[in-house]
């Protein structure tokens, strides 16, 4: 994992209560903080995304803890333990602030922070549930998708899977479309004629009276001669009517012969017959001849056929607009000859009586049958014209609506029916139960988050602001020029976050983002680096002071005292300690070891224990006992503070700085390689002796840079050679590049 390639070491050291351990960066510090974290939380990638180069094998560690040895097999853990907290760059990165700016993700992660282990379980339910339930809305969305197309674009989609099923809703889409066309026509159907009913054509109601009619006081004797004489003469068909005309001029005297003719019989009896009772009747007959046929003539049968004609175009326009029985209101079949048939019938009647006008006539049995058939059509006319009437109080009010209607509104209501029949076919019912099933399901958990967040928020109320006071206290011990204020809560994005502002010189300033306008006042320029530690280790410190099961964990600090000045260290060490007091073990790693030299001296003797991470070329890096005490004698640690301010501001003389590198050099070997070299042993022996080592040597990986800072420093490490002609100059470029090359290989090259 890492440097690591087989860090067991001779004596595997063991950890005590209070374990410090330093090392170089880039030697395992944050490699062991992964491992940790990865224990701490089950996550296998904090280990596998460390491992080692170039290596074939998968990663394997093995951890000796209280309860017993727990083994990493390159997937998994064999166990995990979670009462492990981590005070690192990855804790800073991810819930305070990353680089410069504090973004959105640092506020859901620092609200974790905020409201411990309790709130933590409740924010991770709500977050489950707010994750479940836009998952749900995805599913919904894809459900809509497919209901969509079915839905009109005037209705929302709720609206349309609201829709109630309508027994008859074909019939009323039928009714509704024929409303809209005659709104749509209103000009039309106001020009438009009604139906017009069938005049029925009729005998006249004295029909029968009239074929019966004589003259009642007529001798029965005069008949007989007028007709016993017409028929001697061949005169019956028509000889009545001739005698009729010819009376006229008959006075006196025959108007043909000139004899007198008064007094005689058969005058007499053709005065009685032809008299002007007898001319009135047989104009009577003429004249009911003529109605008949004039009333049922071919005339007559044919203006019906031209109301039937007219009817049906106006049957054919007003059922697009109205329900009218076209079949119930056209002219009945048959009805035209069974009205012929009559009339031709009761003129052959009115014929007969007109021959012989003073005898009654009676109907014979065909006149009675086609009469009979004529009165069934004529019911059957009356039907129909029952029928129109009825159509054309509906075509009226047909009319007075579209006169009076709103045509956006029928639109509406057609497009509602048409919705209503689309929602409700098999296919479509189906796509809206399966929306309907899922809003449901969403709906449920969106109760359940509510319920939670309730929870959520009455618990942080009752956290956030002592939170905020305590963070604020250790602000104070650390002698910061800031406080924090109007820590709060909120749901961006669904997600619970805490916020809070700045309080500098009595002012409020925003954190802000990476968005945020360098020239307005924000976390990324309001606080120095030293600042951004601090506040980062106060939020931890509070968050593990008010860890229930604190006085169980295994607390470790990765370098907590970056970029702060002598008194926050010593604040530090003294935070340190205070936790290292109530917990089961505090971890402290360092590349400084005079900040861990600094906390060891407060720790009871028989409880600590000190470590490095000392590098071995092939075989990686290993973890071993080391002296701190040795390791932090004052004079080298004063040549480093010598070498790191020339390093930042070009302060000291050169020949002083070339030799002090080399003591430097020589204190960090003795300590480091302890078993390698004598106490008198300088750095050309150093280098020596490793060089004669070979690969074997603990400290070979040293070897080039050693031999190299060795040859630069030792032309100005022994007497001057006043022969030379060109005596060495010393380049402060080149000085410089070596002041920071040993400093980097004594693992104090400030970042």
């Amino acid at each position: 994992v890492g440097r690591y390639r087989n860090s067991a070491a001779s004596g595997n050291p063991q950890l005590a209560k209070h374990t410090f351990i330093a090392g170089a960066n880039g030697y395992g510090k944050t490699t062991l903080c992964a491992v940790l974290r990865s224990l701490q939380t089950g996550d296998p990638a904090h280990v596998l995304g460390r491992k080692t180069l170039g290596a074939t094998d998968a990663p394997a560690i093995e951890l000796l803890l209280e309860g017993g040895q727990v083994r990493f097999d390159g997937t998994a853990w064999s166990a995990i333990k979670p009462e492990i907290a981590i005070f690192d760059g990855v804790f800073v990165a991810e819930n305070v602030h990353s680089g410069e700016v504090v973004d959105i993700e640092h506020k859901r992660n620092l609200y974790r922070v905020i409201v411990g282990d309790a709130g933590v379980k409740l924010a991770t339910q709500e977050a489950d549930l707010a994750a479940g339930s836009r998952a749900k809305t995805g599913e919904i969305s894809t459900a809509g998708k497919a209901v969509q197309p079915h839905v009109p674009t005037s209705m929302k989609l709720e609206a349309f899977i609201a829709l109630p099923e309508t027994v008859d809703i074909a019939a009323q889409i039928e009714a509704q479309t024929r409303s809209v066309d005659a709104l749509r026509q209103a000009g039309a159907l106001r020009a438009r004629p009604a139906l017009s009913e069938f005049i029925i054509p009729s005998l006249p109601e004295d029909f029968t009276g009239l074929l019966a009619r004589t003259i009642d006081d007529i001798a029965q004797d005069a008949e007989q001669r007028l007709s016993a004489h017409l028929a001697a003469r061949g005169m019956a068909a028509s000889g009545g009517n001739w005698i009729a005309d010819g009376l006229s001029h008959a006075v006196d005297t025959c108007p043909f012969c000139g004899q007198d003719i008064q007094g005689l019989p058969l005058i007499a009896a053709f005065r009685a017959v032809f008299s002007e009772r007898y001319k009135a009747l047989t104009r009577e007959i003429a004249a009911m001849k003529a109605g008949v046929e004039r009333d049922m003539g071919d005339a007559a049968l044919a203006r019906l056929g031209t109301v039937a004609e007219q009817n049906n175009g106006g049957v054919e326009f007003w059922q697009k607009y109205c329900a009218i029985e076209a079949p119930a209101l056209a002219l009945p079949t048959g009805a035209v000859e069974a009205i012929r048939a009559l009339a031709s019938a009761a003129i052959e009647l009115l014929d007969r009586k007109a021959t012989v006008p003073l005898e009654p006539i009676t109907p014979n049995e065909g006149f009675i049958t086609v009469r009979a058939a004529y009165g069934g059509a004529a019911a059957a006319i009356e039907a129909a014209n029952t029928v129109i009437r009825a159509a054309n109080v509906v075509i009226a009010d047909k009319k007075a609506v579209a006169d009076a209607g709103d045509l956006k509104a029928a639109e509406a209501e057609l497009i509602r029916l048409t919705a209503i029949q689309t929602r409700h076919r098999a296919d479509v019912s189906e796509l809206c139960a399966t929306y309907t099933k899922l809003s449901g399901e969403k709906d449920a958990i969106e109760t359940r988050k509510e319920a939670i967040r309730n929870q959520l928020d009455a618990h942080t109320k009752t956290v956030v602001k002592p939170y905020e006071r305590r963070i604020n206290d250790y602000l104070a011990a650390f002698n910061s020029g800031f406080t924090i204020t109007e820590t709060k809560h909120a749901y961006p994005g669904g997600v619970a976050t805490s916020s809070y502002q700045l309080v500098i010189n009595d002012t409020t300033v925003d954190l802000g983002d990476s968005k945020t306008p360098g020239d307005r006042p924000s976390f990324k320029n309001t606080l120095s680096a030293g600042d951004r530690t601090t506040l980062a280790l106060a939020f931890f410190l509070a968050h593990l002071e008010r860890d229930p099961v604190a006085v169980g964990k295994l607390v470790v600090f990765d370098d907590p005292f970056n970029s702060q000045d002598a008194f926050r260290r010593r604040q530090t060490v003294h935070e340190i300690m205070k936790v290292a007091g109530k917990c089961a073990q505090v971890i402290v790693l360092s590349h400084d070891a005079t900040f861990l030299k600094q906390v060891w001296d407060k720790s009871p003797p028989a409880e600590r224990v000190a470590l490095t991470i000392a590098d071995h070329r092939a075989q990686g890096s290993k973890i071993m006992p080391v002296d701190l005490e040795h390791a932090c004698r004052g004079r080298t640690a004063t040549d480093v503070d010598d070498l790191q301010t020339y390093l930042t501001s070009g302060a000291g003389g050169l020949l002083d700085i070339i030799r002090k590198m080399r003591v430097v050099l020589e204190t960090h070997c003795r300590t480091t390689y302890p078993g390698s070299f004598l106490a008198n042993d300088w750095l050309g022996d150093m280098v020596r002796k490793i060089r004669e080592g070979g690969d074997a040597h603990p400290a070979q990986a040293l070897y080039d840079e050693l031999d190299q800072i060795n040859g630069y420093t030792s032309q100005y490490h022994h007497g001057e050679n006043m022969a030379d002609a060109t005596p060495d100059q010393i380049d402060p470029s080149e000085l410089t590049g070596f002041t920071k090359r040993t400093l980097r290989i004594v693992n104090a090259l400030q970042a």
